[in-house]
């Protein structure tokens, strides 16, 4: 069929139309908010147990040379907690607790677990019973002889279960700083292939190209919607700030070399999820929350935020509770609460 001139401007009409018209949004609306933690907590992450119950991790500082990773839980969807049971290392000090479930219902707890300037270690403890206790399972990597130094340790490890079923584990890493050339800081990864109890050496999948100053950190992984992987992370030592990026992997274990792509309106601490229905949300100590329908290629602003905080040290992570519904739990004048929304796709 031939194209009459009066059609072919009408579609060129209705295409430039198109063009000017601003992007569909997600729209997030946030509302009831509830304390997992209220006394001398900070650092809050979640789990989903077996059950349908929510596992939560925070940080305790009773004073002196100790913390104490508190495990707490609840049994209306995330809307009450409870104490459950507590892990403490003697003469240590525990912090970044990382839950995850495996898919055969044990849960793992991981944690930096330090003395300042002595000893700094990753260790995973393991669950059988749904976090009533805990039993040490592992030590993904250490370093035993910083030679007093409180800038050689190695922080905030994160699970991600691949799709061949191996475990990763991403962290901060300092341990490279007195190579040559030397690395200030880096991002290293490490696999499992047997559920966490063993683990390879580590690869360095984030990192200052020729060395350098410049400390890539705070690595949290997340499966890309139609496969793939995705990785944010934090960049600090020419912005007090530490601006965010992003990395991405087809299979979660090869990634491009360089600190990634920036990602605007995050800053410091990046937390990043992908919903069931395909979109992701990442936050940050910035305290904005971004989406993204593209598979993390472009990101959008959430107006308002979760919590108007401005930029904060509260170490926030954003969690999807039911499709539709998610919820950011941040640490607020020394509480571990969380923020609930319902968000809606075009």
């Amino acid at each position: 069929m031939r194209m009459t001139v009066r059609t072919a401007r009408v579609l060129i009409a209705s295409a430039l139309l198109l063009c000017g018209l601003p992007a569909l949004a997600v729209e997030v609306t946030w509302s009831d908010t509830v304390t997992v933690d209220a006394q001398n907590a900070g650092w809050g992450r979640l789990a989903r147990l077996p059950d349908g119950r929510w596992l939560a991790v925070t940080t305790h500082y009773p004073g002196g040379d100790t913390t104490t990773l508190q495990l707490s839980v609840s049994n209306d969807n995330a809307r009450s907690w409870k104490p459950l049971s507590r892990v403490s290392e003697p003469d240590r000090k525990l912090d970044n607790g990382e839950l995850f479930v495996l898919p055969d219902g044990r849960v793992l707890l991981g944690m930096r677990s330090l003395i300042d300037g002595k000893s700094y270690r990753l260790n995973v403890y393991a669950s059988e019973d749904q976090g009533r206790s805990w039993s040490f399972l592992s030590t993904i990597t250490r370093n035993e002889k910083p030679a007093g130094r409180k800038d050689r340790g190695v922080w905030e490890p994160v699970f991600t279960l691949l799709d061949d079923g191996t475990l990763s584990v991403v962290y901060a890493d300092e341990t490279r700083a007195d190579e040559q050339p030397s690395y200030n800081q880096v991002v290293s990864q490490q696999l499992s292939k047997d559920g966490g109890r063993t683990w390879s050496p580590a690869a360095t999948i984030a990192h200052q190209p020729g060395g350098g100053l410049l400390r890539p950190g705070m690595p949290v992984m997340t499966h890309r919607p139609g496969g793939g992987y995705l990785m944010v992370l934090e960049t600090c030592g020419e912005d007090p700030q530490c601006p965010v990026s992003y990395k991405t992997s087809p299979d979660g274990r090869t990634w491009a070399e360089g600190l990634g792509t920036p990602l605007a309106d995050q800053r410091c601490g990046p937390h990043v999820m992908a919903t069931s229905s395909g979109t992701l949300f990442v936050t940050s100590c910035y305290n904005e929350v971004s989406w993204s329908q593209d598979k993390g290629t472009t990101w959008h602003t959430v107006t308002p935020p979760a919590w108007p905080l401005g930029f904060k040290h509260s170490w926030p992570a954003v969690v999807e509770f039911d499709p539709g519904q998610i919820g950011v739990i941040n640490v607020v004048d020394g509480t571990v609460k969380i923020r609930f929304g319902t968000y809606r796709t075009p």
